[in-house]
């Protein structure tokens, strides 16, 4: 009976899994970054919030495209909220028939100074299960006041690779002690953009006086208009228990350069359906900005 359940749920495993684990999928590669570059310095860079226990996110055509010293890179863009002084994070690279964005990692000081670079070797290949696909994974802990930023790029050397990874058919025999099936390992193919998760867990929480004014790290002049702000060790630090996080009613900085930034580029690409939907998203975050900035670039 417990081989039987076993059995199902590998079955039910390469159902979940379907087209990713088929290796004769014909994949397209283009892995050219044409798109010019949002920003010239890391400080000028639009930053998405680490909130909540995790994060889905996509690297796609409508990501922002850096200059990295490997060259053109779609990328994204993260930083830790004010409240959480050390997070662990998990960082997730879904391989699907398509092909899977091949990460590397860029931790960056309250001065946007690179200070750890994550490779592709560090990563672990994880093989599929019941419940997600094969990944890319690694997990380290990021510090407001070492590390509050981080960019997820892929070069391009990474991009022109490929990864084989086991059947998921083989790993199930293998694991009941059954005979080997007569199966092909799938090719994966690294591509330009992706699908990514980051698992999220405070590990040391920070807290602030009703009264307390919270300072900010300094930046260049010019990066005032898109950079988040970034508590300085100044405010009083407590050890806490991890707790999910929770929005607040008005929008961070941060969260608001981050839609400004998103509703211009889909303007500016004449997708105006993507620019209204992220418009309302915004709103019902509490954005006080996002239609003046969409009213701003439609009158153009």
């Amino acid at each position: 009976m417990k081989i039987i359940k076993t059995t199902l749920a590998a079955l039910l495993a390469a159902s979940l899994i379907g087209c990713a684990a088929t290796p004769s999928t014909e994949v397209v590669k283009d892995v050219s970054v044409t798109t010019p570059v949002c920003c010239n310095t890391y400080s000028e860079f639009s930053w998405i919030p680490m909130q909540g226990d995790e994060i889905d996110f996509a690297i796609d055509d409508y990501s922002q495209v850096g200059q990295f010293p490997e060259g053109k890179s779609y990328f994204a863009a993260f930083v830790l909220p004010r409240n959480v002084e050390r997070m662990r994070v998990e960082l997730n690279s879904w391989m699907r028939s398509s092909g899977v964005f091949a990460p590397k990692v860029v931790l960056l000081d309250p001065q946007f100074q690179p200070v750890k670079t994550i490779a592709l070797d560090e990563f672990e290949v994880m093989p599929s299960n019941i419940f997600s696909l094969s990944s890319y994974k690694h997990r380290f802990v990021m510090e407001q006041s070492k590390t509050p930023y981080m960019v997820v790029y892929s070069p391009l050397e990474y991009r022109e690779g490929k990864i084989q990874i086991p059947h998921p058919e083989r790993i199930r025999a293998e694991e009941l002690g059954l005979a080997r099936p007569m199966v092909t390992d799938p090719v994966i193919h690294h591509q330009k953009f992706g699908s990514l998760e980051l698992d999220l867990k405070p590990l040391n929480l920070r807290s602030y006086r009703a009264d307390e004014v919270v300072a900010t790290a300094p930046v260049s002049p010019a990066a005032t208009a898109v950079v988040a702000p970034v508590p300085v060790a100044a405010a009083t630090s407590t050890q806490a228990a991890a707790t999910k996080g929770t929005n607040s009613a008005k929008m961070l900085p941060e969260s608001e350069a981050f839609y400004n930034a998103q509703i211009k580029a889909a303007v500016e690409k004449n997708d105006m359906h993507k620019a209204l939907q992220l418009l309302e998203e915004a709103k019902r975050a509490g954005s006080t900005s996002a239609e003046a900035t969409f009213v701003q670039l439609i009158k153009k």
